[in-house]
């Protein structure tokens, strides 16, 4: 019998298709009878961005493990990774086994290619959009395909790495990941796997709820109401159409606040000067962000192209009021928590920046949407379908193997 379950809070549709059937473990005499590797690149990457993913989703799989959740009945995970975890990445029931990587040659993607494959038992589940290709009982992760449709965003090495191994991947694994329907479409469209053999499991957001944990000072409150934006320089970030709000938001009153690693150069070189009212925070921490996104007036997330959009459904998650770019899965992962704009049309956002200066009460009803969307994105929903996963591709290898020869 099939399985369907379905999540329809703020109108999304959270459904496993027939391809992602909720499947029975296997168990033998009471005894895992199944094991999955997990491949521990991620430990080596700085956390966030695609390894945010991974940890999350460890840390939740970790807790199903140790609760004994009926999904993990008779499996046996493991971590291989090519460096110790950093410390505060604790885990209890899933053991991290390390093979520290070769000091020669030390080539971008040497580990993976070419050692973690040999300590594989099993399944494996790789996060990162690279894995490798000589692995084909596997799930990847294959968040989004800006290396193809962005390239100038990215190192020559790193986008030709994504377009060799990426459709390889997408041939051999037996299942492929991604963040949004947006993103499976994508790699459907572009042939790198085919839409029936790619899983969407979101991404969770429920991380963010620990970082309000730590309460800094402020860094951003400085009398006047202020809005706030991530100092991203990729093209496709658009950083240079929030910057471009300045005087509109002078006029109503508010700051700019940019987070992240820009500086005043960057800015004087899209406006010709740094306006009074442009406020740069530089690098902040997950703690003083979080801050920011309740203390400010609204969140400006203007990129023209995202997998997923995480920094908005964090900033929604605080209860800080979204305007996003009506673009690529923005609009599918916010849904009714944020009001959209033409990523290419300055005049649309200055028009729901006076909206929300005018209508108090759409503001707040902005920011209450925004949490009850932001509430049924989950580690621990996110980790549930890998295991689902998991569970198909074992059934799929046990009945091939029952097959008459």
């Amino acid at each position: 019998m099939r399985a369907t379950a379905y999540h329809r809070s703020a109108g999304l549709n959270l459904r496993t298709t027939d391809h992602e059937r909720v499947v029975a473990p296997v168990v033998r005499d009471g005894r895992a009878s199944r094991h999955w590797t997990i491949n521990g690149d991620f430990l080596a990457l700085k956390p966030n961005g695609v390894a945010r993913h991974a940890r999350e989703t460890v840390r939740a799989l970790d807790a199903l493990v140790r609760q004994r959740h009926p999904l993990t009945e008779g499996l046996s995970l493991e971590i291989v990774a090519p460096r110790p975890p950093d410390p505060d990445f604790g885990l209890d029931a899933i053991p991290i086994r390390v093979v520290q990587e070769y000091a020669r040659p030390r080539l971008p993607q040497f580990w993976v290619q070419c050692q973690l494959p040999f300590q594989v038992r099993g399944g494996l589940l790789s996060f990162c959009n690279l894995a490798p290709v000589s692995v084909a009982r596997q799930i990847v992760c294959i968040h989004d395909l800006h290396t193809f449709i962005v390239p100038d965003s990215y190192g020559l090495g790193f986008r030709w790495a994504h377009r060799v191994v990426l459709p390889i991947l997408g041939w051999r694994a037996r299942r492929i990941a991604t963040v949004s329907l947006h993103s499976r479409d994508t790699i459907a469209a572009y042939g790198i796997a085919p839409a029936d053999k790619i899983s969407v499991v979101y991404n969770g957001c429920d991380h963010a709820e620990r970082w309000a944990e730590a309460e800094p000072a402020s860094a951003t409150q400085q009398g006047r109401p202020f809005v706030l934006c991530l100092g991203q320089p990729q093209s496709y970030k658009n950083l240079e159409l929030a910057l471009t709000l300045a005087g509109t938001l002078e006029e109503l009153g508010l700051d700019l606040a940019v987070a992240g690693n820009v500086g005043e150069d960057y800015v004087a070189g899209v406006l010709g000067h740094v306006p009074a009212n442009v406020r740069l925070l530089g690098r902040v921490s997950d703690a003083e962000l979080a801050r920011a996104f309740r203390e400010a007036f609204c969140f400006l997330f203007p990129s023209g192209i995202e997998g997923f959009g995480l920094p908005a459904v964090e900033a929604m998650l605080h209860g800080c009021p979204v305007i996003a770019s009506q673009a690529a899965a923005i609009p599918e992962i916010c849904g009714n928590g944020a009001l959209y704009a033409d990523a290419d049309d300055p005049d649309q956002w200055r028009r729901a920046l006076a909206r929300l200066v005018r209508y108090p009460a759409l503001r707040a009803s902005l920011a209450e949407n925004g949490r009850k969307r932001a509430a049924i994105y989950t580690w621990q929903g996110v980790a549930k379908r890998y295991l689902n996963l998991m569970a198909t591709v074992d059934a799929e290898a046990a009945q091939t193997e029952m097959k008459p020869n």
